[in-house]
């Protein structure tokens, strides 16, 4: 009788054992399966938001941009610079101004030296100044051309002041 209970009890210990390294393999598979799934589903997305940036409107392209500079610099995160994720948003500031222009001259010739700056970063500097100027482009083009309204800051950096 002693030694029955000695066999279940090692067999009831050897079953959980197997119990928990099935549901372990089952977790981990299952895992993968998702992760893979999620790598698939981040490509599509990033697709999707790189094909949506190819602005129509130059107010949203502005804005849009400002938004991303604001997120990405603004508020002492200039001091850690992403700078892979700052060549692609040049690259896609770069590809939309091939098709968007401005019949005002002043604002075309801002747009001009937003696509300059987008081109140095994009081509591969680090020059932070570049970065900065991008972002006082997008920040006083953001008053001036969508009468963005959410700060006093204005950096006087723009030949474009509005339509008077």
């Amino acid at each position: 009788m002693l030694k029955n209970k000695k066999i279940n009890r090692i067999l009831s210990i050897i079953g959980m054992i197997m119990a928990i390294a099935i549901a372990y393999s089952v977790l981990v598979y299952l895992n993968k399966e998702q992760n893979t799934a999620g790598v698939q589903k981040v490509s599509k997305t990033e697709e999707m938001a790189e094909q949506d940036l190819m602005y129509s409107d130059l107010g949203d392209f502005i804005a849009s941009n400002h938004t991303f500079y604001n997120e990405t610099l603004g508020w002492g995160r200039d001091r850690f610079v992403s700078w892979s994720k700052q060549r692609k948003q040049a690259e896609l500031i770069a590809n939309s101004l091939k098709s968007l222009t401005a019949e005002n001259e002043d604002l075309q010739q801002d747009l001009n030296t937003i696509s300059n700056l987008a081109e140095k970063v994009q081509g591969g500097s680090k020059d932070k100044e570049a970065l900065i100027k991008l972002h006082r482009f997008f920040h006083d083009l953001d008053i001036d051309y969508n009468d963005y309204k959410d700060t006093t800051d204005y950096f006087d950096v723009t030949e474009y002041k509005g339509e008077s």
